[in-house]
């Protein structure tokens, strides 16, 4: 078993847009959070989705996926229980930048056919690292594609949030790379590499090259 790391490494690189339900979005990713859940009580609550984006995924082509997370820091606490929202990655070999609002349709419009469905963990720890749901069939549709290859980017969205259009505002806030380097989201996997020719692991022989 290996396993990467892989943490945002730019302020463009995560953000969200909240929806006012009528086909208006406004977009985010300068922010020292992104949100999902809902905004604004009422009969105008809007949904929000986020998205991350990690740059040179060391993930070997012909790895089998065992497990998938995401690492994140709250920059509020959330209180609010059995809320949702689904995670998909973006279906490309190596996705690319989101820097407005169309590039983050065009994104979501390539979404994986996986999905996990996380229920959104309350907690009050603004500290530590928090995990999400595991996700692992999500990263395999991404990684198992004909033109993947390791090094290459991957963008994860959290969408459809259980508490669009509700009438209370019920949004969890995770700490963006704007708000510090050190407490942007992480995207941690864990995979069986590929046997290559003579039953060695490619991740050896890479190692072995070292």
């Amino acid at each position: 078993m290996a396993s990467v790391t892989v943490q945002v490494e730019a302020d463009d690189d995560d953000g969200y847009r909240q929806g006012d339900g009528m086909g208006s979005f406004t977009f985010d990713n300068e922010g020292a959070y992104l949100s999902v859940g809902a905004l604004n009580a009422g009969p105008g609550s809007e949904d929000t989705d986020g998205y991350f984006r990690f740059l040179s995924v060391g993930i070997p082509s012909g790895s089998t996926i065992l497990t998938a997370k995401l690492q994140y820091k709250l920059n509020a606490a959330y209180s609010v229980s059995s809320k949702t929202c689904d995670i998909h990655a973006t279906k490309q070999d190596s996705s690319t930048a989101i820097d407005s609002d169309g590039d983050m349709t065009t994104n979501q419009g390539l979404k994986t056919d996986a999905k996990t469905t996380w229920t959104l963990a309350t907690s009050s720890d603004t500290t530590n690292f928090l995990d999400s749901s595991d996700f692992a069939a999500v990263i395999a549709e991404v990684v198992g594609r004909s033109g993947w290859s390791t090094g290459q980017n991957i963008t994860i969205h959290l969408l459809n949030p259980t508490d669009a259009g509700m009438s209370e505002s019920r949004e969890m806030r995770i700490k963006t790379h704007d708000s510090a380097g050190a407490d942007a989201a992480k995207l941690v996997v864990t995979y069986t590499p590929p046997v290559k020719a003579g039953g060695i692991p490619q991740t050896l022989m890479l190692n072995e090259l070292l």
